[in-house]
């Protein structure tokens, strides 16, 4: 679910017909903005043309005053300048009809990655009526709803770590753990040393192998555990939920701190210290 939503995201923030339907969007809200300042400029430029054919157009010059200073800031003033360009003729209400309908046909095309193409438009069926919903709004919801559920699935992972290191520590023997693939711990007789070793004060053999172990333990939670995180983490940058931002900070924050706990829960000393007995006595 994570990696659709991240799809969607993806698609939706680098596909060139959306890219530009979004700076479009930000033309007609820098337009709108300026109504006032534009809409005088342009009856002076009209008033100019009419008295004479010697004229310069103003209009033109006050469009490129309001949007490049907002275009440079977005990167999109290699997109929609063109655009401008063409309007420098056109009332500044009309320019900003004329874009608003442009980006609204772009983002009706298909999205599409490496050949697979997803529709504008999902199509599901509730209580035998078939509703139809925007991707980009559908990620939106799954996002949303995907942030409780990952905050439970790592939730109870970290208690159930939690609970199962407390074992581990108070256990005599490696047979006495539960056998899964993160429950990886030497089981071995360190022989004690002949002679004196500078190095092995400082650096135990035994507190080596025990940092190995725990690293090892900590590639495979993140290899299970990681993929899923980050898929959901780099839809939220890439797809925010605009209106309600603090949704989407919160939702992030949330699951990454509920990561990072499953992750620390292999560092804590009762368990990442252990070292079993040897199953081969010597």
């Amino acid at each position: 679910m994570a990696i659709f939503v991240l799809l969607i995201a993806f698609t939706s923030t680098t596909q060139n017909e959306r890219v530009i339907a979004k700076c479009l969007d930000l033309a007609v809200s820098t337009l709108k903005t300026n109504d006032a300042l534009l809409t005088s400029t342009w009856v002076e430029y009209q008033a100019e043309k009419n008295k004479s054919k010697y004229y310069v157009n103003a209009y033109k010059y006050e469009l490129s005053k309001v949007w490049i200073p907002i275009s440079i800031h977005s990167g999109c003033y290699t997109d929609i300048d063109k655009f401008l360009e063409q309007g420098a003729d056109t009332n500044p209400r009309d320019l900003a009809t004329s874009l608003s309908k442009k980006a609204v046909d772009l983002k009706n095309t298909p999205l599409q990655f490496y050949g697979i193409e997803i529709p504008d438009k999902a199509d599901i069926g509730v209580f035998s009526t078939r509703i139809k919903i925007k991707f980009d709004s559908l990620a939106i919801a799954l996002q949303i709803s995907l942030a409780p559920i990952l905050v439970i699935w790592l939730g109870s992972l970290y208690s159930t770590r939690f609970r199962e290191s407390l074992l581990i520590g108070k256990a005599s023997h490696i047979y006495f753990m539960f056998p899964h693939l993160v429950n990886l711990y030497p089981a071995i007789d360190i022989p004690s040393l002949r002679k004196r070793s500078l190095i092995a004060y400082w650096f135990p053999p035994a507190m080596i192998i025990c940092i190995i172990y725990t690293l090892i333990r900590l590639l495979l939670i993140s290899f299970i555990v990681g993929p899923v995180v980050v898929c959901y983490l780099l839809s939220l940058y890439l797809l925010p939920i605009s209106s309600i931002g603090w949704v989407s900070f919160t939702s992030g924050a949330l699951v990454i701190l509920f990561f990072f706990s499953v992750l620390v829960v292999e560092c804590l000393p009762w368990h990442a210290l252990k070292v079993f007995p040897g199953v081969i006595s010597r």
